[in-house]
Parts: C-alpha cells; sequence; structure tokens
C-alpha cells in the first residue's frame, strides 16, 4: 500500500511539473515579445579618418532584469542600454532537463528523504541502541536543519525552486515526528501534541504568507489536517475542541487569503473539508461552533470586495455548510434550524442596506439574504404543504421583482426553482391531480383552486415583472413564466372539468369517461395552438415550445380519432349538437391554424381528414339511435357529399390540397359504394347512392373542364 502511494505521489508531482513549466514558458514567451517590441539602443562605433556606418552591438539581457514599467507599457526612467537581438530559444531538450533534473528529481528526492526518515525510526532503530526520545528528538533536529538551510537557499534566486521543495521536506519531517511521538511512542499527551502541531501550522502559515509560494500553501493545509489530533485514535478528543480546531484552520485561511486574495480558492477547500472532517470525527457539533464558522465567514467577507464572483461561491458553500451541519445536529427540530436561517437573512439584509452604496455589495448580500429566507421558509413550514406553495409562491415574485430591478440574472434564475418548489409542494394534496372521495367533491371553490391560483398568479406577476427588462436572458426567463403559467391554467381547467363531469354521471348508466375525452381533445387543441403562439413571439424557449406543442397536438388527435368512434351514451346524442362536434371543430380550428402560421399543408390534410372522420361518425352514430334499416349507403352518399363539396372549393378557390384531398375521398367514396354496398343494401338504396355519385361525379368534371378552359 506504501509503495502505491509513493507511486501516486511521483506521478502527481511529475504532472504538476510538466503544467508549471508549460505556463512558466508561456510567460516567458511573453516577456520575450515585449522585448523585442520594444526595448533596442543602439551602440555606434566610429573610426578615426573613416565614417563608417553604425553597427548595433549586443549583449544578453536576464529576463528577470526587465523593469516592470517595460513590461506594463509605463514609462521608466532609465531604460537598459544593450539587449540581446536574436532571442534563443530553449532547445526542447533543455527543457526537458529542466523539468526532471530542476523540478521533478528534487521532489522524489524530498519523498525518498521522508520514506528514509521512517524507516529510521520505525525498521532501523531495533538495531542500535536509539532511545524514543532520542529517535524524536533527532527527527526534530534533522526537520529544522532542513528547514534553515531552505531559508538560506531561498535567498538566491536560482535555488527558490529547491529551497521550497526542501522547506516542505523539514515541515514534513517534523509532521511525522510529532505523529510518531504522540501515537507510536505516546512520548507525547494530547496537550503537548496540540500545542507542537498548532505551532507548526502557525509556522506554515507564516511561510507561505512570507515566501508567496504555492508549495507553502499546501504544505499548510496538510499541516492542519494530518494533525496526530486527528489521526492519533488514542485521544478521547471532546467534539467541542476538535469542531473548535476546524474553525481556527478556517481562520487562519481567512487571514491568509485576505493577505493574498489571488489564494482565495484556499477557503472554498477549507470549508468543504470541514464539513466532511465535522461529520466523521464530531460526534455531536456544537451549535455555537456551527454558527461561529458562519459568521466569521459573513465577517470576511464584509471586510473584502464581495462583488467577485469567487466571493459568491465561498458564501453559497458556506450558508450549505451551515444547513448542513444543522440538518446533522438538530434532525428533525425542525423550527430550531428554519429559526436560524431566518435569523441569517436578518442578518444578511442589515448587511445589504448598510452596502447598498456599493451596487455589487449589495446586490451579492441582497441575493443571499433571499436565498437564506427561501430555506428557512423551506425547513419552518414543510409540515404543511399549502403553506409552502403560498409563501413560495409569493417569495417567486419578490425574487423576480429584484431581478428585474438589478438585473439579476441568478437571482432570476433562483425564481424558477422557488415557483417549481411551490409546484411540486402541491402534487401530493388530496384534491389537487385527484379526487379521493368523489362524491364529496365540491366544484370550483375547493383545494385545487386555493393551490393553483397563488402559483398561476405567481408565474404572471413574474413574467410580466421580468419582460419589462431589456436583458435578453432576464426575458428568456420570464417567458418560461408566461410558459408556466399558460400550463398551469389548461391543467386546472382539465383536473376540474374531469372532476365536475365525473361527479355529475355518479349512479348513472352512462359513460363519463366520453365527455372527459372530448373535453381533453378540446383542451389540447387549445394547448397545442397556445404554445405554437408562444412559440412564434417568444424569443426563447423554442426548442422546448415546439415540441410540447406537437405532443399536444398528437394527444388531441388521439382522443379525437380513437375515443370518438361511437357517442357514450348514444341516448344522449343529437346530430351536430353534441360534444364530439364541437371537439372535431377544435381540431380542425387548431389544424387550420397551424397551417396558416407554419405555411405547411401537412395541417391542410389533417383538417380536411378530421372533418370526414367527424362526418363519419356523426352518420354512423345516427343511423344507430334512429334504427335506420339499411342506413349504411347513407355513409356512402355522406362520403360521395364531402368530397364532391371539398373538390367543388378545390376547383373554384383553385387550392391544388383541397382538389387532391377530394379526389382521393371520391376515389373512396367509389371503392366503398362497389365494394360495399352493392352487396349489402336494397336495390332502392343502391340506385340512391349510385345515381348520387354519378350527379356528384358529373358535376366536377363539368366545373373542372369549365375552370381549365379559361
Amino acid at each position: 500500500m506504501t509503495a502505491v502511494v509513493i507511486i501516486l505521489m511521483i506521478v502527481w508531482l511529475i504532472i504538476i511539473q510538466v503544467k508549471l513549466a508549460e505556463v512558466s514558458e508561456s510567460i516567458k514567451e511573453i516577456k520575450q515579445t515585449f522585448l523585442k517590441d520594444k526595448i533596442y539602443e543602439k551602440h555606434t562605433e566610429q573610426t578615426s579618418g573613416n565614417q563608417e556606418p553604425a553597427k548595433k552591438t549586443e549583449e544578453p539581457l536576464s529576463i528577470s532584469d526587465i523593469p516592470d514599467e517595460v513590461i506594463f507599457n509605463k514609462k521608466a526612467d532609465k531604460l537598459p542600454k544593450y539587449i540581446e537581438n536574436n532571442l534563443k530559444e530553449e532547445k526542447p531538450s533543455k527543457d526537458f532537463e529542466n523539468i526532471f533534473l530542476g523540478n521533478i528529481f528534487n521532489k522524489i528526492g524530498a519523498i525518498a528523504l521522508l520514506i528514509g526518515l521512517i524507516i529510521l525510526i520505525k525498521l532501523v532503530s531495533p538495531y542500535f541502541v536509539f532511545t524514543p526520545q532520542l529517535k524524536i528528538t533527532l527527527g526534530y533536529l534533522a526537520g529544522i536543519l532542513m528547514m534553515i538551510g531552505a531559508l538560506k537557499l531561498h535567498q538566491k534566486e536560482n535555488m527558490k525552486n529547491y529551497s521550497e521543495v526542501l522547506l516542505g521536506t523539514g515541515f514534513g519531517a517534523m509532521f511525522i515526528s510529532t505523529y510518531c511521538a504522540s501515537a507510536l511512542f505516546e512520548l507525547f499527551g494530547f496537550a503537548a501534541t496540540a500545542i507542537i502541531a498548532t505551532a507548526l501550522l502557525l509556522a506554515a502559515f507564516y511561510l507561505a504568507d512570507k515566501l508567496k509560494t504555492v508549495s507553502m500553501l499546501v504544505i499548510s493545509l496538510i499541516a492542519a489536517y494530518m494533525n496526530p489530533i486527528f489521526l492519533n485514535s488514542e485521544f478521547d478528543i471532546p467534539s467541542n475542541f476538535l469542531f473548535g480546531y476546524l474553525i481556527f484552520i478556517n481562520l487562519l485561511s481567512l487571514v491568509y487569503t485576505y493577505r493574498n486574495k489571488s489564494r482565495s480558492i484556499t477557503n472554498t477547500v477549507n470549508l468543504c473539508i470541514t464539513f466532511f472532517a465535522a461529520l466523521t470525527l464530531c460526534y455531536e457539533i456544537p451549535f455555537a461552533g456551527i454558527v461561529t464558522l458562519w459568521a466569521i465567514y459573513v465577517v470576511y467577507d464584509v471586510i473584502t470586495d464581495s462583488g467577485e464572483n469567487k466571493n459568491k461561491v465561498v458564501n453559497y458553500i458556506n450558508l450549505a455548510v451551515l444547513t448542513g451541519l444543522l440538518l446533522d445536529s438538530f434532525w428533525g427540530e425542525h423550527r430550531l434550524i428554519g429559526y436560524t436561517q431566518l435569523g441569517c437573512a436578518v442578518i444578511y439584509a442589515v448587511i445589504s442596506y448598510f452596502k447598498k452604496s456599493d451596487s455589487e455589495m449589495f446586490k451579492n448580500y441582497l441575493h443571499m439574504s433571499l436565498i437564506a429566507a427561501f430555506l428557512f421558509v423551506y425547513f419552518i413550514c414543510n409540515e404543511s404543504p399549502a403553506t409552502k406553495c403560498l409563501v413560495w409562491s409569493i417569495e417567486a415574485v419578490i425574487l423576480a421583482y429584484f431581478a428585474s430591478k438589478y438585473k439579476l440574472k441568478m437571482l432570476a434564475g433562483w425564481t424558477c426553482g422557488i415557483w417549481a418548489a411551490a409546484y411540486c409542494s402541491i402534487l401530493t394534496i388530496d384534491g389537487v391531480l385527484a379526487v379521493k372521495s368523489i362524491a364529496k367533491y365540491v366544484p370550483v371553490w375547493n383545494i385545487r383552486l386555493a393551490m393553483f391560483l397563488p402559483i398561476i398568479i405567481s408565474s404572471s406577476a413574474a413574467f410580466w415583472l421580468l419582460k419589462k427588462t431589456e436583458d435578453e436572458k432576464l426575458v428568456s426567463i420570464g417567458e418560461f413564466f408566461r410558459f408556466a403559467c399558460i400550463s398551469s391554467v389548461y391543467l386546472y381547467i382539465g383536473l376540474e372539468l374531469n372532476n365536475i363531469i365525473t361527479q355529475r354521471f355518479i349512479g348513472v348508466n352512462t359513460n363519463s369517461g366520453f365527455i372527459n375525452n372530448m373535453l381533453n381533445a378540446i383542451l389540447f387543441s387549445a394547448y397545442a395552438i397556445n404554445i405554437k403562439r408562444l412559440h412564434m413571439i417568444a424569443k426563447s424557449m423554442t426548442g422546448l415550445l415546439l415540441p410540447i406543442s406537437a405532443i399536444a397536438g398528437i394527444c388531441a388527435l388521439i382522443f379525437l380519432i380513437f375515443t370518438g368512434v361511437h357517442y357514450k351514451p348514444i341516448d344522449a346524442f343529437i346530430p351536430v349538437i353534441n360534444i364530439r362536434f364541437i371537439a372535431f371543430l377544435s381540431g380542425i380550428a387548431a389544424s387550420i391554424l397551424y397551417a396558416k402560421w407554419t405555411d405547411n399543408k401537412v395541417f391542410k390534410y389533417i383538417a380536411i381528414i378530421l372533418g370526414f372522420i367527424l362526418l363519419h361518425y356523426e352518420t354512423v352514430d345516427m343511423i344507430t339511435k334512429y334504427s335506420i334499416t339499411d342506413g349504411s349507403y347513407l355513409i356512402s352518399v355522406g362520403w360521395v357529399l364531402y368530397s364532391g363539396i371539398v373538390t367543388t372549393i378545390g376547383i373554384l378557390k383553385n387550392k391544388d390540397f383541397l382538389k387532391i384531398s377530394g379526389i382521393g375521398l371520391c376515389i373512396l367514396s367509389i371503392l366503398r359504394i362497389f365494394i360495399f354496398d352493392l352487396s349489402k343494401v336494397d336495390i332502392l338504396y343502391k340506385f340512391i347512392a349510385i345515381l348520387t355519385l354519378g350527379i356528384i361525379l358529373m358535376i366536377l368534371s363539368y366545373l373542372y373542364n369549365k375552370k381549365s378552359a379559361k
């Protein structure tokens, strides 16, 4: 296992070093470019008696000697008088050697030294008369000597990289010695171990700040979380002390990043490690410690530039860690968690009020305060879905208002999340999507209206607020709320009508499903047209709206064609004046509008086919209800008349799709008459069917030829 760890560490060092070398070479090339373009000085030589052209003499100039004023295009007091004209690029072989000999090998050597120290203390010691005290003393002595040597070498520019590795090795020796003294030899008690480890941690952070090196920062973090206090299971340490130590680490990190803002990622790493360390090491996380950890990050954010995105990320993580630790500590005590979140929201709101002169600061804290308020509402109201729906709907409008006022895209995104949470909260409430006891159902004035009304009003208000902004992203989010509002209205109407029809026909010998299906067909047709219209005028979500509209249209066709075959109950059927006729008309109207908006003839054919199917269904049910003997000829007559009308209009209006549809239906009618009617109906009905067919065909032929002659 140790060998695997060592190999992985070596591979990691090689990869990191290669990347650092690439960055270093890129910076070097940039500086060389500046040298070529900005700095040169000609030195002339003149001989006695002969005037010779000026010659340019050049001497090499070290890149490290280039003044900052030159690099940053500022006027320097005194520029160099010589420079190398032909800047030589290092050969690939030199780069390769520099990566390994100059950087990687010394790190591998440092690891080897640490391993050798461990072997000396653990394995070689039985062959020598080394007391545990002497072993630990030698370990500390070796670490101190390496650290002193490293600090001396760091003063030389070309030895800085090597010295940093040596310094890290010295710290590693001291960490290992401390661990062995406490865990293996039991020379140090808890207090001594804590003091020594803390002193090493402070020294590591001090040197990281003084030397401004990434390697020392990494060493500092390792020193913080590889503390013997954590690693030695023999110590029975109270949770308060462990969590206090974690807070101390975060405090050191904040002090360091306050002085070195480019290293702010350290705070994010610390927060995440602290969260998992607290969950695994602390038996009982103290409430005061959780709030203190959150508070020091809030104070840090107040005294720094909170307009930076980095600080916003830390704020999000800080709030998430706070909530996560509270959940672990007070699981089930939702009110305590809720009131804590409310307190956070109040604090953020107060900060935002006093910092509102700085627009970036104000935006950040206002956003965070509303997030905290959301978390409070979530936990404080979790036992009442109705309350969650109402409060979240109101909160979504508030978020939309501030998002539109201050052009906050992230806040608009949270608005969508809050509204979606409100929508999801009502799905499990009895009477919203389904009604358990339909007999006790009260139309309109019920829990469904109480739940749908807030989210419909909330989405419409959010759309109205966001559409007024000129920001394209905010307008796009506003379009989502318009879509959500339309969808919610149709869903509410559909559910309400279905429940009303079902309750109306309880105990009656009828099929309420047929009426429900026809109502669904009407709603799906209207919904498809609404969404298609929205797709045409919206500037966003077009990739989502078009498929939704198509799916709604397909559902409408399915309800019409496959569930409208027979009117149920047939006793309630009245030709033309019935729910199915209205449903088919809605489908035909939707197809015509689709054809008009898309200029696609397919939808025109769909409208003609729907009219043909409606005529067929109406004729069949009329024959059934009125018990017409041998009434199948009426179906053929109806087909012929319909096809004749369609073809005639097509000829008169010169509409190809009408002529093609009419001809196709005529052919279908002819086939029905000769294959079906002539074999199964009485001679009188055969005569009527054939006579009607002949007259229609003659009229069509006459109209077509007359139109063609013109």
